[in-house]
């Protein structure tokens, strides 16, 4: 019995696979998905503070008792649903925005920031706005 129940934990761990990104990685693919470049430095920012480029990242620590998911912090209140929990706007399971696809996590941040900007960001809002941002000038020189 315990070896089967070891086999079980296993299975699950080696299913779940995240991603910590870097930042020139990131930026590139936030282009090719057609994030304006004059934004990527508040992206990058974004993600620094919110997740460290990790998106297996997980807040459960919101005053009103909300969770935060992935590498943009995107929350269950509004965005996405945990099981049949939540508003879902985003069309999409919670869990799935903590694995190493984030196609389903651009494609949620282009709605939120359509709606309200980067301010959506707590931590945009408290240590990126009005404040030094990484360049990302180095992810795209040639040959790189």
């Amino acid at each position: 019995m315990k070896l089967f129940f070891v086999a079980i934990v296993l299975a699950v761990v080696g299913t779940s696979s995240g991603k910590i990104f870097n930042k020139c990685e990131l930026a590139r693919l936030m282009l090719q998905n057609g994030f304006p470049r004059d934004q990527l430095s508040d992206w990058m920012c974004l993600v620094q503070n919110e997740s460290r480029f990790d998106t297996t990242a997980l807040n459960t620590r919101n005053t009103n008792g909300s969770k935060d998911y992935g590498l943009f912090q995107i929350n269950n209140y509004y965005w996405c649903a945990e099981g049949r929990v939540g508003a879902n706007d985003c069309k999409v399971q919670c869990s799935s925005l903590r694995d190493d696809n984030i196609a389903d996590d651009l494609r949620c941040i282009k709605l939120i920031y359509s709606r309200h900007g980067f301010t959506a960001w707590v931590a945009w809002t408290k240590k990126c706005r009005g404040k030094p941002k990484p360049s990302v000038a180095e992810c795209f020189v040639a040959g790189k």
